[in-house]
């Protein structure tokens, strides 16, 4: 981290989270000031340009280009770079391996996915969302984020009532899926009739083809690391880490 930039960051008691992670960024990353333009700064931080205004004007600036060049200013004093420790604990042995499983779940997590992800949050309020197993704790998760976002939003499990669904179906615009085998039949028969309903479908699944897979208008392919599903559904993996880390990034960069 660059403390030539550090006062920036005591300046942001008024920002939103949003706004303090592009402040934080070019903190850590000095040699961009004066290299990126606001649209390359929007995408590396997941927020949208109207937001890098938004914090140039909260900063007292009157746009990007202002705040850029007082940037620059303060780039310009001696350099003072905070000392690196050396003293880091060792990582395990499978960290490697789980951050390169994260890099290959999001080779298939394209732009126009992601896009597609947040047209809907920002075009639908009522979502209702399934998963059995394990796979309940991730859409019961993402259904609270999507409350506390302020939509309208209904978990619902294999412990449920099929009534239940049918029931209510009608009154939900966008149906989300939690399935890591995409195979689960409790989880096939509520997507059926989300389709025929009307219902915009979408799947969270592990990356091998899978019936939920192609039943869903949207589908998130997840590297998966175990060989076989269903023998190894106990194990450990780097599967649900993925999850919620792809879960997170839709949804920043959906509302920021």
């Amino acid at each position: 981290m660059d403390n030539r930039l550090i006062t920036l960051l005591t300046r942001g008691e008024s920002l939103t989270r949003a706004e303090y992670r592009v402040l934080a960024h070019l903190t850590e990353h000095p040699l961009l000031v004066g290299n990126i333009t606001v649209r390359e700064l929007a995408q590396a931080t997941f927020v949208s340009t109207a937001t890098i205004m938004r914090l140039c004007q909260k900063l007292g600036f009157s746009g990007f280009s202002e705040f850029i060049w007082h940037c620059k200013q303060l780039l310009s004093d001696t350099p003072h770079i905070a000392a690196q420790r050396n003293d880091l604990p060792e990582l395990p042995a499978l960290f490697s391996q789980f951050i390169a499983n994260y890099q290959q779940t999001f080779q298939w997590v394209t732009q126009e996915k992601r896009q597609q992800f947040a047209d809907l949050l920002r075009q639908k309020e009522s979502f209702f969302l399934y998963g059995a197993g394990f796979s309940y704790l991730f859409a019961e998760y993402l259904t609270k984020k999507l409350q506390v976002l302020g939509k309208t939003a209904f978990i619902s499990g294999p412990g449920d009532s099929r009534n239940i669904f049918l029931s209510n179906a009608a009154r939900y615009q966008v149906f989300i899926a939690v399935s890591r085998s995409g195979e689960t039949e409790q989880v096939l028969d509520k997507a059926r009739i989300a389709k025929n309903v009307g219902m915009t479908v979408v799947a969270f699944t592990r990356a091998s083809a899978n019936t939920l897979a192609g039943m869903a208008d949207l589908h998130f392919a997840l590297y998966d690391e175990a060989v076989h599903y269903a023998a190894e559904a106990a194990g450990v993996t780097s599967f649900e880490s993925n999850l919620v880390l792809l879960m997170d990034l839709l949804l920043l960069e959906a509302t920021g």
